[in-house]
Protein backbone atom coordinates (compact mmCIF):
# COMPACT_ATOMS: atom_id res chain seq x y z
CA UNK A 1 0.00 0.00 0.00
CA UNK A 2 2.93 2.35 0.64
CA UNK A 3 4.13 1.70 -2.91
CA UNK A 4 0.66 2.64 -4.21
CA UNK A 5 0.78 5.90 -2.21
CA UNK A 6 4.17 6.82 -3.73
CA UNK A 7 2.92 6.01 -7.26
CA UNK A 8 -0.18 8.17 -6.80
CA UNK A 9 1.82 11.12 -5.41
CA UNK A 10 4.38 10.86 -8.24
CA UNK A 11 1.60 10.74 -10.85
CA UNK A 12 -0.02 13.89 -9.50
CA UNK A 13 3.36 15.65 -9.36
CA UNK A 14 3.99 14.80 -13.02
CA UNK A 15 0.51 15.92 -14.03
CA UNK A 16 1.01 19.23 -12.25
CA UNK A 17 3.92 20.07 -14.51
CA UNK A 18 1.62 20.06 -17.54
CA UNK A 19 -1.29 21.88 -15.90
CA UNK A 20 -2.31 25.31 -17.17
CA UNK A 21 -1.77 28.31 -14.94
CA UNK A 22 -4.88 28.86 -12.88
CA UNK A 23 -5.47 31.57 -10.30
CA UNK A 24 -8.59 30.99 -8.27
CA UNK A 25 -10.32 27.92 -7.00
CA UNK A 26 -13.15 28.44 -9.48
CA UNK A 27 -10.68 28.49 -12.37
CA UNK A 28 -8.95 25.28 -11.37
CA UNK A 29 -12.07 23.29 -10.45
CA UNK A 30 -13.85 22.54 -7.18
CA UNK A 31 -13.21 18.78 -7.01
CA UNK A 32 -9.93 17.25 -5.89
CA UNK A 33 -8.84 13.64 -5.53
CA UNK A 34 -5.55 12.27 -4.26
CA UNK A 35 -3.62 10.10 -1.85
CA UNK A 36 -3.30 10.27 1.93
CA UNK A 37 -1.04 8.71 4.51
CA UNK A 38 -1.97 8.89 8.16
CA UNK A 39 -1.56 7.57 11.66
CA UNK A 40 -4.04 6.90 14.41
CA UNK A 41 -3.38 6.48 18.12
CA UNK A 42 -2.99 5.95 21.03
CA UNK A 43 -1.30 2.72 19.84
CA UNK A 44 0.19 3.80 16.48
CA UNK A 45 -1.51 2.31 13.43
CA UNK A 46 -0.47 3.50 9.99
CA UNK A 47 -3.03 4.13 7.26
CA UNK A 48 -2.94 4.85 3.52
CA UNK A 49 -5.62 5.38 0.91
CA UNK A 50 -7.53 7.86 -1.21
CA UNK A 51 -9.01 11.22 -0.31
CA UNK A 52 -11.40 13.57 -2.08
CA UNK A 53 -12.52 17.16 -1.48
CA UNK A 54 -15.28 19.26 -3.00
CA UNK A 55 -15.37 23.02 -2.48
CA UNK A 56 -18.88 24.47 -2.10
CA UNK A 57 -17.38 27.98 -2.35
CA UNK A 58 -14.05 29.64 -1.52
CA UNK A 59 -14.32 28.90 2.24
CA UNK A 60 -16.56 25.83 2.63
CA UNK A 61 -15.80 22.28 1.53
CA UNK A 62 -16.74 18.66 2.02
CA UNK A 63 -13.99 16.08 2.20
CA UNK A 64 -13.72 12.38 2.77
CA UNK A 65 -11.33 9.47 2.68
CA UNK A 66 -11.15 5.70 2.55
CA UNK A 67 -7.97 4.39 4.16
CA UNK A 68 -6.76 0.92 5.01
CA UNK A 69 -4.58 0.03 7.95
CA UNK A 70 -1.22 -1.01 6.50
CA UNK A 71 -0.69 -3.91 8.91
CA UNK A 72 -4.14 -5.43 8.27
CA UNK A 73 -6.11 -6.28 5.16
CA UNK A 74 -9.46 -5.89 6.88
CA UNK A 75 -9.20 -2.68 8.96
CA UNK A 76 -10.78 0.27 7.13
CA UNK A 77 -11.22 3.92 8.11
CA UNK A 78 -13.93 5.81 6.23
CA UNK A 79 -14.86 9.41 6.95
CA UNK A 80 -16.53 12.56 5.70
CA UNK A 81 -16.16 16.11 7.03
CA UNK A 82 -17.53 19.59 6.57
CA UNK A 83 -14.61 22.08 6.52
CA UNK A 84 -14.37 25.85 6.86
CA UNK A 85 -11.22 27.55 5.49
CA UNK A 86 -9.69 30.72 6.95
CA UNK A 87 -7.84 32.03 3.89
CA UNK A 88 -6.37 35.24 5.30
CA UNK A 89 -4.79 33.99 8.55
CA UNK A 90 -1.47 33.05 6.92
CA UNK A 91 -0.16 34.86 3.85
CA UNK A 92 2.47 33.42 1.53
CA UNK A 93 4.28 34.89 -1.48
CA UNK A 94 2.97 32.30 -3.93
CA UNK A 95 -0.20 30.24 -3.67
CA UNK A 96 -2.41 30.15 -0.58
CA UNK A 97 -2.10 28.54 2.85
CA UNK A 98 -5.56 28.36 4.41
CA UNK A 99 -6.12 27.05 7.91
CA UNK A 100 -9.21 24.88 8.14
CA UNK A 101 -11.42 23.47 10.88
CA UNK A 102 -14.41 21.21 10.65
CA UNK A 103 -16.65 18.49 11.95
CA UNK A 104 -17.50 15.10 10.53
CA UNK A 105 -17.94 11.42 11.14
CA UNK A 106 -15.69 8.38 10.94
CA UNK A 107 -16.52 4.71 10.63
CA UNK A 108 -13.76 2.34 11.73
CA UNK A 109 -14.33 -1.20 10.46
CA UNK A 110 -11.98 -3.59 12.25
CA UNK A 111 -10.93 -7.16 11.62
CA UNK A 112 -11.69 -7.92 15.27
CA UNK A 113 -15.36 -6.91 14.72
CA UNK A 114 -14.94 -4.05 17.22
CA UNK A 115 -16.34 -1.53 14.74
CA UNK A 116 -16.68 2.07 15.95
CA UNK A 117 -18.34 5.29 14.88
CA UNK A 118 -16.68 8.54 15.88
CA UNK A 119 -17.20 12.27 15.61
CA UNK A 120 -14.18 14.00 13.98
CA UNK A 121 -12.92 17.54 14.66
CA UNK A 122 -10.27 18.16 11.94
CA UNK A 123 -7.82 21.06 12.15
CA UNK A 124 -5.32 21.51 9.33
CA UNK A 125 -3.29 23.47 6.81
CA UNK A 126 -3.60 23.09 3.04
CA UNK A 127 -1.00 24.67 0.76
CA UNK A 128 -2.65 25.48 -2.57
CA UNK A 129 0.00 25.90 -5.26
CA UNK A 130 -0.14 28.92 -7.59
CA UNK A 131 -0.47 27.99 -11.23
CA UNK A 132 -1.21 24.28 -10.75
CA UNK A 133 -4.40 22.57 -9.52
CA UNK A 134 -2.78 20.81 -6.55
CA UNK A 135 -2.88 21.15 -2.78
CA UNK A 136 -0.83 19.45 -0.09
CA UNK A 137 -2.37 19.19 3.34
CA UNK A 138 -1.50 18.27 6.91
CA UNK A 139 -4.14 17.76 9.57
CA UNK A 140 -4.65 16.66 13.16
CA UNK A 141 -8.01 15.19 14.09
CA UNK A 142 -9.33 14.61 17.60
CA UNK A 143 -12.05 11.94 17.48
CA UNK A 144 -14.73 11.11 19.98
CA UNK A 145 -15.61 7.44 19.46
CA UNK A 146 -19.13 6.43 20.39
CA UNK A 147 -19.78 2.72 20.92
CA UNK A 148 -21.19 0.86 23.90
CA UNK A 149 -18.59 2.85 25.82
CA UNK A 150 -17.05 6.19 24.94
CA UNK A 151 -13.44 6.66 23.91
CA UNK A 152 -11.17 9.44 22.69
CA UNK A 153 -8.75 8.99 19.80
CA UNK A 154 -6.37 11.16 17.82
CA UNK A 155 -5.51 10.87 14.13
CA UNK A 156 -3.37 12.81 11.74
CA UNK A 157 -2.54 12.72 8.09
CA UNK A 158 -0.61 14.12 5.19
CA UNK A 159 -1.83 14.06 1.61
CA UNK A 160 -1.95 15.58 -1.84
CA UNK A 161 -4.89 16.25 -4.16
CA UNK A 162 -5.20 17.11 -7.87
CA UNK A 163 -8.14 19.37 -8.75
CA UNK A 164 -10.26 19.39 -11.87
Amino acid sequence: MTRLFVIIVATFALLSGTALAQGTLAERGPFGVGAMYGMTGPNPRYLAGVTAKYFLDETQALDGAVLRRLSSKNDWYIWADYLYHFRSLITVESGELPVYVGIGGRLKLQESNEDKFGVRFPVGLAYEFAGVPIDVFLEVVPIWDAALSYDFDLEGGLGVRFYF
